[in-house]
């Protein structure tokens, strides 16, 4: 029980960190520090992702999926229309999907 509790204070003992910040606008990011960090070659480290914003950085809509086609009435005609390319919200989605029909005054 002992060795449980030395254990326990150990991994819960306040440690020696850094806090890196790294930011850019592309999809690889590499960076070098100046000074370099030094490490003590004595003990063991852990690395973590603590945060990452990436302002919609990634489209969900694409040409692969931005094509959409609908019937407003039962399947007797049929309507295409496209979205543009971009990061939606899933009320943008929708607003962009009612905006198209509007614009080619196709039935809602």
């Amino acid at each position: 029980m002992e060795e449980l509790l030395t254990q326990i204070v150990d991994n819960t003992s306040k440690k020696s960190s850094y806090q890196i910040i790294v930011s850019d606008n592309k999809t690889r990011i590499k960076t070098k520090f100046n000074p370099p960090l030094e490490l003590d070659k004595k003990k063991s480290y852990e690395i973590a992702l603590v945060n990452l914003e990436t302002y919609y950085s990634f489209p969900n809509i694409t040409s692969t999926n931005n094509h959409l086609k609908y019937s407003p009435d039962n399947g007797n005609s049929w309507f295409d229309i496209t979205i543009s390319e971009g990061a939606y919200e899933i009320v943008d989605i929708n607003d962009a999907i009612q905006q198209a029909m509007i614009e080619t005054k196709q039935p809602l």
